[in-house]
């Protein structure tokens, strides 16, 4: 029995999928899949059964969970005693939304591993309503969420900065050329979005509902280049980051909408569950996003 397949076991009950759990470790299925056969042959158990496309633990696998968690922390803990740890080095895992990725965060990654080299950052990019479930599951050590406020009680949060939102179209959008924008002459225009579970995108649903105007037709696209690119077309309009649109408006390619509805500016916050272990690497990390990132 070795560590790194109690590890591919346990992400497999987190994740819960092979091939999710081979994406995230950054192994092919068939070796995810070898490592739980060798476990199953070594302790002479079935640790997951199917019910149709549901994947469920066994009652073995739920035993061999409980005690994989306690032998992976004590593996992990051994590791930070007996080795240096006042330098930071090993992995650090980090939910982050595309936005603050892509136009808050290249200076600061590329500082971090300039000035710690042997620490590795794992990026997964999301949507901040989805990092809740992977903080809680320990599958993300800490995250950016952009959110009005962050209310769960099991997490903390240090507020970094105000995220400027706004609402831009082709400059040759009927809208573009009116002095003021209402919720009104929303009604016939196409949004576009990466998700619909942003903050932004909430408050603006929320404001139309309370106006009694019917929400717009909605457009979901998997990347804000790509919604700048149909925006540009003029094939809609959409709301984001102003640190992401800055360079189209620049170039005359975008024009920001007079709004004057509900604001929908929103909070950058650095986010982490109260129990987590910070190691060298994480308290490095989390200095440096303060100090060049709190505004």
């Amino acid at each position: 029995m070795e560590i790194r397949q109690l590890k591919t076991f346990m992400s497999i009950v987190k994740l819960g999928s092979f091939s999710q759990a081979a994406h995230f470790l950054g192994y092919t299925q068939s070796t995810v899949t070898t490592h739980i056969q060798l476990l199953e042959r070594e302790l002479n158990i079935a640790l997951f059964e199917r019910f149709g496309h549901q994947l469920m633990l066994t009652t073995d696998g739920e035993r061999l969970y409980d005690y994989a968690e306690e032998i992976v922390k004590l593996s992990e803990n051994a590791k930070n005693e007996l080795e240096n740890i006042d330098i930071p080095h090993g992995v650090i895992t980090i939910g982050i939304p595309e936005s603050i990725c892509a136009y808050h965060l290249t200076q600061l990654m590329k500082e971090y591993n300039a000035l710690y080299p042997d620490v590795n950052l794992k990026l997964k990019i999301d949507d901040s309503i989805n990092f809740c479930y992977l903080l809680r599951k320990n599958v993300i050590d800490i995250a950016f969420f952009l959110s009005k406020t962050i209310q769960d009680s099991d997490l903390r949060s240090e507020f970094l900065w105000v995220e400027k939102i706004v609402m831009v179209a082709a400059p040759e959008n009927p809208l573009a050329k009116l002095a003021k924008v209402t919720a009104e002459q929303l009604q016939g225009q196409k949004l576009i979005f990466t998700d619909l579970s942003n903050s932004y995108q909430i408050i603006l649903n929320e404001y139309l509902i309370e106006k009694s105007i019917p929400l717009p037709m909605i457009l979901e696209l998997e990347s804000i280049d790509m919604i700048k690119q149909f925006v540009i077309s003029n094939l809609g309009i959409t709301l984001l980051p102003m640190a992401a649109v800055q360079k189209e408006i620049e170039a005359g390619k975008l024009v920001i909408l007079p709004w004057q509805g509900v604001k929908l500016n929103t909070n950058a916050y650095l986010v982490y569950h109260k129990e987590k272990y910070f190691s060298c690497a994480i308290k490095a990390f989390i200095t440096l996003v303060k100090e060049r990132l709190l505004k």
